[in-house]
């Protein structure tokens, strides 16, 4: 029995089966796609990279802004600065309301003293100080003196009323509305004057109270113008100069008992100073009766006046 073989096929049949195995086990493409796409261009033209801003350069590795200066990242410079510029367009901090910001950066406390002559300065400091024995005032514009006390007549510092005259004289000076003078007896003595009617004569503050009712024949009263019993002071108008005049009547009369009385007669009255009761100052200023017949003379001391029998 014969064996049927198939036949065989031809030579170049077999190598053409053998090409195109080859070439599908090789490396293929989808031939569905496109060619590669090629890497968008920088918009500024340099070229971008993965994970690269657009602007060529980079960002940093933990994750802060990008630099602003073309590379270089700022750092704000604060080392013992409080206050001022951070070296970077910032700021180290501000100082409160009232203080100005050093170059060295810190905060420097600026004295207020406008318009102050005393007081605190708001850091710690005074604007200026008060002389002895006077205060500032609430608003540290002014010094007053302390109970008691006045300015003295240049206006440098405070005097004790009832201390020694110190140069004051028996005619005095203005201070405002007070008049400032010595008293022989009772040293420094104030008189207020009231409102304007302290006059002053010349530039050093030389002046007494106005005369107002008080005429040439006077008045008597205690040193600093109060009624008193038995007053020892004389004041007197100068008319020519329109303000008052003060005589201590121990001074005038020469006597530790002197005093201001008024004389009156039939023909009217005068003021003056006394020795003592009824007695007067007469010739080289030698106290004697006051009337021709001693007998005669009456005091009253409710009205503070004598009579020679009248």
């Amino acid at each position: 029995m014969s064996t049927h073989r198939p036949s065989s096929l031809p030579r170049f049949a077999l190598l053409f089966l053998v090409a195109v195995t080859a070439l599908r086990c090789g490396p293929s493409e989808d031939l569905d796609e496109g060619p590669p796409t090629s890497p968008p261009a920088a918009h500024d033209g340099g070229s971008v990279d993965s994970g690269n801003p657009v602007d060529g350069g980079s960002t940093s590795r933990d994750g802060g802004a990008p630099p602003q200066d073309g590379g270089t990242t700022c750092r704000p410079n604060c080392a013992g600065r409080s206050c001022g510029p951070d070296s970077c367009g910032g700021s180290c901090g501000t100082c409160s309301s009232g203080d100005s910001c050093s170059a060295a950066g810190t905060c420097v406390c600026i004295p207020r003293c406008n318009g102050k002559m005393c007081g605190p300065d708001g850091c710690g400091g005074v604007c200026g100080t008060c002389p002895a024995n006077a205060t500032c005032s609430a608003a540290g514009d002014s010094c007053a003196c302390a109970p008691g006390y006045v300015p003295n007549q240049a206006h440098t510092g405070c005097i004790r009323v009832g201390g020694a005259c110190e140069g004051v004289s028996q005619y005095g000076y203005c201070s405002g509305d007070t008049w400032v003078r010595c008293d022989a007896q009772e040293g420094i003595v104030t008189m207020e004057c009231g409102p304007g009617r302290c006059k002053r004569l010349d530039a050093a503050g030389n002046g007494a109270c106005t005369c107002g009712s008080i005429d040439a024949n006077g008045v008597c009263a205690t040193a600093s113008g109060a009624s008193a019993a038995t007053p020892r002071v004389h004041f007197i108008c100068a008319p020519s100069a329109g303000v008052l005049i003060a005589s201590n009547c121990t001074v005038e009369t020469g006597s530790s008992a002197g005093f201001c009385s008024t004389f009156v007669t039939s023909f009217g009255h005068q003021t003056t100073c006394f020795c003592g009761t009824c007695s007067i100052p007469g010739r080289n200023n030698q106290c004697g009766s006051l009337c021709s017949n001693p007998a005669q003379c009456q005091y009253s001391a409710s009205g503070n006046f004598h009579t020679c029998g009248f």
